[in-house]
């Protein structure tokens, strides 16, 4: 009998007092930084086949024209989005070629043009005049394809051309990073102070460009028309004289008379860059 008692006694169990708690599924998920563009273009006041709807670049031209006379411009008003986190936004311009493309007679005649005669079975990429003679500008638009008082410019003012940035070279244009927001976006710091903010995600933001052959000049039009939006398909009335263009900047083809950009052309890569802000606070876009 005392035997199987002992039995029982090494066979039994002991509970202690317990708790489990579990934390499930635990993820990190990269965020994304995607960049996407749009453009409505002007072709001496009327709209161009170069528009088109918000998508990634591939095979999309921002000026692809063939036949320009001195006097003829053009306006493209670009929209950016960034999904879906905030971003710094530069954007890239670069002079690929610059081309005589043969030697009319005209051409070869006018004595400004001192490579004509030279051209070459090769055609070289910087013997032409085009890039020097077609004048830009650019500014923070509003969404309406027009240059209107208050509306930030972007250096240089008026009169900058490729040309002057030779074959390959860049020019780096700030939109929004560390030192400067073209739309005046800012943000307070860990200090309180007021600095230049991001491109927000998920928000709508527009640069415009103006191109002319000739002289280009800033004319900024009031905010809005009478009757909304100023267009400058519709409200091309030349008050201002025969060289204006409603779209808030003047055009003359005068002193872009001569010959010696018959037959030339110029290419240029146009490119947007965005780069994350978180992390990031002290980014340039010319630094790069």
């Amino acid at each position: 009998m005392l035997a199987a008692v002992a039995v029982v006694v090494v066979g039994a169990t002991t509970a202690f007092f317990s708790d489990t708690e579990t934390s499930r599924d635990n993820t990190f998920t990269a965020g994304a930084i995607d960049l996407k563009v749009d453009n409505e273009s002007y072709y001496n006041s009327v709209a161009s086949n170069l528009s088109w709807d918000l998508r990634d670049l591939t095979i999309e031209k921002f000026f692809n024209f063939v036949d320009v006379k001195p006097g003829d411009d053009g306006e493209d008003t670009i929209s950016l989005h960034v999904n879906n986190n905030p971003s710094w936004v530069c954007a890239d311009v670069t002079l690929k070629t610059n081309r005589d493309n043969g030697c009319t007679e005209p051409e070869d005649n006018d004595a400004g043009d001192s490579t004509c005669g030279d051209v070459n079975p090769l055609n070289s990429d910087t013997d032409g005049e085009l890039a020097s003679a077609v004048e830009f500008i650019w500014w923070a638009d509003d969404g309406d394809n027009v240059l209107e008082e208050g509306e930030n410019q972007l250096p240089p003012t008026s009169g900058g051309t490729l040309g002057s940035l030779g074959i390959n070279g860049t020019a780096n244009v700030t939109l929004a990073d560390s030192d400067e927001n073209i739309w005046g976006d800012t943000m307070e710091n860990e200090v309180g102070d007021d600095v230049p903010a991001p491109l927000p995600g998920e928000i709508t933001r527009y640069i415009a460009k103006a191109w002319c052959f000739g002289n280009i000049a800033p004319a900024p039009l009031p905010q809005n028309s009478p009757n909304g939006n100023w267009t400058p398909a519709t409200e091309n009335d030349g008050e201002n004289g025969i060289d204006e263009r409603d779209g808030g900047f003047t055009c003359s083809g005068a002193s872009s008379a001569s010959n010696i950009t018959q037959t030339d052309s110029f290419t240029a890569d146009i490119s947007f860059r965005a780069v994350q802000s978180r992390n990031n606070s002290d980014f340039s876009c010319q630094a790069r």
